[in-house]
């Protein structure tokens, strides 16, 4: 299990994509069309809620190395959009695969509002 906590940037696949947009090699339409695919599989869904908050983290509370200009792309109203409708369908019970992992530990509720809260 690639997951070591439930915040948006508690896993491998989250800190991966920060690296990237830090030292700017995060391609968002490439990530986009790698995940046309449906339902999503847990990396793109962790990398995909890592996003979405990043899409409203208020500029002086982004982790550490982030500016602005790093997630500027995230904060479009099309790209907020996509990010809120992949998120969604990654927290859909019956479908998801990352749900079903969470589903599988004492933790499920606390990832739930946790993703919720990070919606954009």
């Amino acid at each position: 299990m690639g997951t070591w906590d439930i915040g948006p940037f508690d896993n491998h696949t989250a800190c991966e994509v920060l690296a990237e947009l830090r030292d700017g090699h995060f391609d968002l339409d490439t990530f986009k069309s790698s995940c046309m695919d449906s339902p999503i599989d847990v990396d793109d869904a962790e990398a995909i809620i890592a996003l979405g908050a990043l899409a409203t983290t208020p500029p002086e509370r982004l982790p550490a190395g982030l500016g602005v200009e790093h997630v500027q792309m995230l904060r479009t109203p099309q790209t907020r959009a996509w990010l809120r409708k992949r998120m969604n369908r990654a927290m859909e019970p019956e479908t998801s695969p990352i749900y079903a992992m969470w589903e599988t530990t004492d933790e499920l509720e606390k990832w739930i509002r946790s993703t919720r809260a990070a919606l954009p």
